[in-house]
Protein backbone atom coordinates (compact mmCIF):
# COMPACT_ATOMS: atom_id res chain seq x y z
CA UNK A 1 0.00 0.00 0.00
CA UNK A 2 1.40 3.37 -1.00
CA UNK A 3 1.83 5.46 2.17
CA UNK A 4 1.67 8.82 0.41
CA UNK A 5 -1.60 7.97 -1.35
CA UNK A 6 -2.96 6.45 1.87
CA UNK A 7 -2.29 9.59 3.91
CA UNK A 8 -3.45 11.97 1.18
CA UNK A 9 -6.72 10.05 0.73
CA UNK A 10 -7.33 9.93 4.48
CA UNK A 11 -6.50 13.63 4.87
CA UNK A 12 -8.84 14.79 2.11
CA UNK A 13 -11.70 12.50 3.15
CA UNK A 14 -11.21 13.31 6.85
CA UNK A 15 -11.22 17.05 6.25
CA UNK A 16 -14.37 16.75 4.16
CA UNK A 17 -16.22 14.54 6.62
CA UNK A 18 -15.13 16.63 9.61
CA UNK A 19 -16.41 19.77 7.95
CA UNK A 20 -19.72 18.37 6.68
CA UNK A 21 -20.44 16.51 9.92
CA UNK A 22 -20.09 19.66 12.03
CA UNK A 23 -21.57 22.47 9.96
CA UNK A 24 -24.92 23.73 11.25
CA UNK A 25 -27.91 21.98 9.68
CA UNK A 26 -25.69 19.67 7.60
CA UNK A 27 -24.64 18.01 10.87
CA UNK A 28 -28.20 16.71 11.26
CA UNK A 29 -27.41 14.12 8.56
CA UNK A 30 -25.07 12.54 11.12
CA UNK A 31 -28.14 11.60 13.15
CA UNK A 32 -28.57 8.76 10.66
CA UNK A 33 -25.93 6.49 12.23
CA UNK A 34 -23.04 8.89 11.53
CA UNK A 35 -23.78 8.91 7.80
CA UNK A 36 -21.18 11.58 6.97
CA UNK A 37 -18.52 9.44 8.64
CA UNK A 38 -19.53 6.32 6.71
CA UNK A 39 -19.42 8.32 3.50
CA UNK A 40 -16.03 9.73 4.53
CA UNK A 41 -14.61 6.22 4.91
CA UNK A 42 -16.06 5.21 1.56
CA UNK A 43 -14.69 8.37 -0.05
CA UNK A 44 -11.21 7.71 1.40
CA UNK A 45 -11.09 4.27 -0.23
CA UNK A 46 -12.46 5.67 -3.48
CA UNK A 47 -9.76 8.37 -3.49
CA UNK A 48 -7.04 5.83 -2.76
CA UNK A 49 -8.28 3.73 -5.67
CA UNK A 50 -8.09 6.80 -7.90
CA UNK A 51 -4.47 7.43 -6.84
CA UNK A 52 -3.45 3.77 -7.07
CA UNK A 53 -5.69 2.11 -9.69
CA UNK A 54 -3.42 -0.91 -10.14
CA UNK A 55 -3.54 -1.85 -6.43
CA UNK A 56 -6.41 -3.69 -4.84
CA UNK A 57 -7.48 -2.54 -1.38
CA UNK A 58 -8.01 -5.37 1.10
CA UNK A 59 -10.83 -5.08 3.65
CA UNK A 60 -8.27 -4.52 6.42
CA UNK A 61 -6.59 -1.72 4.48
CA UNK A 62 -9.99 -0.18 3.70
CA UNK A 63 -10.97 -0.28 7.37
CA UNK A 64 -7.63 1.29 8.33
CA UNK A 65 -8.05 3.99 5.72
CA UNK A 66 -11.56 4.77 6.95
CA UNK A 67 -10.42 4.83 10.59
CA UNK A 68 -7.58 7.25 9.85
CA UNK A 69 -9.99 9.45 7.90
CA UNK A 70 -12.27 9.31 10.95
CA UNK A 71 -9.49 10.49 13.28
CA UNK A 72 -8.64 13.36 10.93
CA UNK A 73 -12.36 14.12 10.76
CA UNK A 74 -12.44 14.41 14.57
CA UNK A 75 -9.62 16.96 14.56
CA UNK A 76 -11.10 19.04 11.74
CA UNK A 77 -14.62 18.64 13.08
CA UNK A 78 -13.66 19.87 16.54
CA UNK A 79 -12.32 23.10 15.07
CA UNK A 80 -15.41 23.52 12.86
CA UNK A 81 -17.72 22.79 15.80
CA UNK A 82 -15.92 25.29 18.03
CA UNK A 83 -16.15 27.97 15.35
CA UNK A 84 -19.83 27.37 14.61
CA UNK A 85 -21.12 26.59 18.11
CA UNK A 86 -22.08 30.24 18.63
CA UNK A 87 -24.66 29.67 15.88
CA UNK A 88 -25.54 26.05 16.63
CA UNK A 89 -26.15 26.19 20.38
CA UNK A 90 -28.86 28.90 20.30
CA UNK A 91 -30.56 27.03 17.43
CA UNK A 92 -30.60 23.82 19.50
CA UNK A 93 -31.94 25.70 22.54
CA UNK A 94 -34.72 27.18 20.44
CA UNK A 95 -35.54 23.78 18.94
CA UNK A 96 -35.67 22.19 22.41
CA UNK A 97 -38.03 24.91 23.66
CA UNK A 98 -40.24 24.57 20.58
CA UNK A 99 -40.45 20.79 20.90
CA UNK A 100 -40.82 21.09 24.69
CA UNK A 101 -38.13 18.50 25.36
CA UNK A 102 -38.16 17.50 29.03
CA UNK A 103 -34.87 17.57 30.89
CA UNK A 104 -32.96 19.56 28.28
CA UNK A 105 -30.45 21.85 29.89
CA UNK A 106 -29.39 24.85 27.87
CA UNK A 107 -25.65 25.34 27.46
CA UNK A 108 -26.03 28.22 25.02
CA UNK A 109 -26.25 30.88 27.72
CA UNK A 110 -23.14 29.74 29.58
CA UNK A 111 -20.71 31.64 27.37
CA UNK A 112 -17.17 30.43 26.73
CA UNK A 113 -17.00 27.80 29.53
CA UNK A 114 -20.15 26.10 28.25
CA UNK A 115 -18.86 26.20 24.67
CA UNK A 116 -15.53 24.66 25.72
CA UNK A 117 -17.27 22.00 27.77
CA UNK A 118 -19.60 21.12 24.90
CA UNK A 119 -16.70 21.05 22.43
CA UNK A 120 -14.76 18.74 24.77
CA UNK A 121 -17.72 16.39 25.14
CA UNK A 122 -18.22 16.22 21.37
CA UNK A 123 -14.48 15.67 20.86
CA UNK A 124 -14.45 12.71 23.25
CA UNK A 125 -17.58 11.15 21.73
CA UNK A 126 -16.35 11.66 18.18
CA UNK A 127 -12.91 10.27 19.00
CA UNK A 128 -14.64 6.97 19.67
CA UNK A 129 -17.40 7.03 17.04
CA UNK A 130 -15.71 8.51 13.97
CA UNK A 131 -12.91 5.92 13.63
CA UNK A 132 -15.39 3.08 14.17
CA UNK A 133 -17.91 4.27 11.58
CA UNK A 134 -15.13 5.41 9.22
CA UNK A 135 -13.63 1.91 9.41
CA UNK A 136 -17.03 0.40 8.62
CA UNK A 137 -17.36 2.70 5.60
CA UNK A 138 -13.85 1.81 4.43
CA UNK A 139 -14.59 -1.88 4.90
CA UNK A 140 -17.74 -1.61 2.82
CA UNK A 141 -15.97 0.32 0.06
CA UNK A 142 -13.04 -2.09 -0.10
CA UNK A 143 -15.47 -4.99 -0.38
CA UNK A 144 -17.29 -3.26 -3.24
CA UNK A 145 -14.13 -2.35 -5.15
CA UNK A 146 -12.01 -5.39 -4.31
CA UNK A 147 -10.28 -5.95 -7.63
CA UNK A 148 -7.50 -3.80 -9.01
CA UNK A 149 -8.14 -1.88 -12.19
CA UNK A 150 -6.02 -2.98 -15.10
CA UNK A 151 -4.56 -0.14 -17.14
CA UNK A 152 -5.98 0.05 -20.64
CA UNK A 153 -3.41 0.26 -23.41
CA UNK A 154 -4.69 2.05 -26.46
Amino acid sequence: MNTRSFLLSALIAGALLGTLANLPLLNLVNCILCLWVWLGGIFAVWLYRRYQPAQAVTPGQGAGLGAVAGVIGVLVGTVVFALTSAITMPMMDSLARTLQIEGYQSLGTGGLPAMLMTTGIFFCMNLILYPIFGAIGGLIASSIWKTAKTPVNL
